[in-house]
């Protein structure tokens, strides 16, 4: 593995080995047969702040890796330098500095994570010439908007997967927005109950969301139960399901070590331990857990609750619970095994998931989950009762008394780890069966068919004339 800084006023493909670092595309004039050429945008950050959407596309680097005779795979990210980080011959992860970026803007330091916001960036043309295939993974920020700009103008394969849910956290954080600049008072509640300018906002980016799939030649989602509306909206119905692999070695019950995960911080012995992984947002409904949690104490039940990751409610979790809280922060993925199978039971009330990774690493590891029947979660438990249990509504009474149960009833508790484990072992994919047959042979499809555009592809010289008169 190698990194490396791209130099500043040059790009990847024009200061190194293109041909070796990124090919040329299958359909140019060549003497050989060579491996399919994807570059797949990421309008986010890494690191260990980053969310599922980012860690999916780290697993799937690591999966391609195993293919270099079949796939050449260069993932972009956002970051605070321009760089490359090469994981074998034929897998790499780019990095661009944003152009516009969010963290310019106070008001939306509060968001879950940094993007950017300009039209376009012109420096990623000269990466995105040397693709068969353009894999875009939203529709509304700078990398993905040039991907699209990108492939209308020169009419290469454009792909997008769906990862999170953004209408619905457009409605959130448009509310919060607007508690936060104009308070509490009668303007705020005109704005959010009488003129409800956050489910405007949720509205307009769903459109947005369509227009931008329109434009592309395949759509694959993450919600098996969306799949025929997706399908009915856009034309030709090229949508599939992408699935979420799982690493059924890293997360496993072998990992369950409850003493050592309570010593390690601070939590007594005889708590029954209530994990969360993820944001600490309004998005991913954590005040729903720490108010169920507060019940339950005031109930004299012993319960802590073990929360892994940062976020903006994490002060109000706090002053709820005081000492029945812990606070890990961000960890590292090698961290994370020891939380899942120590605890007692995951509580995820999120209603904006796609697909939640951590679900699926909480079952892998054996631990029985508590979910909301709203957005991507439910979709993960097979059936109800038998490895999960599934609240409606995000009222606190709901998810208390479902805990309660299962605190009285470990035989039950017990029942749903086994069966927790025993699904994902036989019935869930890997990160590399994943790749192989859900994106895979999507990307294969759309190379040898003709683009949504119609048009002729060009020839590499044109491109670079063409792409030298629009920069």
């Amino acid at each position: 593995m190698t990194i490396s800084t791209l130099p500043s006023n040059s790009l990847l493909a024009e200061s190194s080995n293109p041909k070796r670092l990124i090919g040329k595309p299958a359909w140019a004039p060549q003497g050989d047969k060579r491996p399919l050429s994807v570059g797949v945008l990421v309008d986010l950050e890494q690191g260990m702040k980053a969310g599922g959407h980012v860690k999916c596309w780290q697993r799937f680097a690591e999966a391609a890796t195993a293919l270099p005779d079949q796939l050449d795979l260069t993932i972009h990210f956002l970051g605070g330098q321009e760089g490359m980080r090469e994981l074998s011959e034929n897998v790499r992860l780019v990095t661009h500095r944003p152009v516009f970026g969010t963290d310019r803007f106070r008001f939306l330091d509060k968001i879950p994570g940094q993007t950017d916001l300009a039209p376009r960036n012109a420096k990623l043309f000269s990466f995105l010439k040397n693709y068969d295939v353009i894999h875009t993974t939203d529709a509304f920020f700078t990398l993905s908007k040039t991907a699209r700009f990108f492939a209308r103008r020169f009419s290469r394969p454009l792909v997008n997967s769906i990862h999170t849910d953004i209408p619905a956290y457009t409605q959130i954080f448009t509310a919060q927005v607007v508690r936060r600049l104009a308070g509490n008072g009668y303007f705020s509640r005109f704005l959010l109950d009488r003129v409800r300018v956050h489910d405007f906002a949720a509205a307009f980016m769903h459109q947005r969301l369509i227009a931008y799939l329109k434009r592309c030649d395949w759509v694959l989602i993450s919600k098996k139960n969306e799949l025929n509306r997706f399908k009915s909206e856009l034309p030709g119905g090229q949508v599939s399901l992408l699935r979420r692999g799982i690493d059924k070695e890293a997360f496993h019950p072998r990992r369950r070590e409850p003493s050592l995960l309570r010593s390690s911080f601070g939590i007594a012995p005889d708590r029954f331990l209530l994990l969360f992984v993820g944001r600490i947002d309004a998005a991913k409904g954590v005040m729903t857990l720490a108010h169920a949690a507060r019940l339950l104490l005031q109930k004299g039940l012993p319960v802590h609750v073990l929360m892994a990751g940062q976020g903006t409610q994490k002060e109000a979790v706090q002053e709820l619970l005081g000492g029945a809280v812990t606070f890990s922060g961000a960890l590292p993925q090698a961290r994370l095994p020891l939380l899942y199978a120590s605890s007692d039971l995951f509580v995820f009330p999120s209603e904006t998931e796609e697909c939640p990774n951590v679900v699926l690493e909480a079952k892998a590891s054996g631990l029985p989950v508590l979910l909301s029947t709203r957005g991507g979660s439910a979709q993960l438990v097979k059936q109800e009762g038998r490895d999960g249990l599934l609240i409606e509504g995000s009222k606190p009474a709901s998810w208390a008394g479902a805990i309660e149960f299962l605190m009285k009833d470990p035989e039950h508790l017990h029942r749903m780890r086994e069966a927790a484990r025993r699904i994902m072992e036989l019935e869930w994919p890997s990160w590399q069966e994943v790749l192989e047959e859900d994106l895979l042979p999507v990307w294969q499809k759309v190379s040898q068919g003709a683009t949504r555009s119609g048009r002729t592809k060009p020839g590499d010289r044109n491109i670079s004339k063409m792409l030298s008169e629009i920069q």
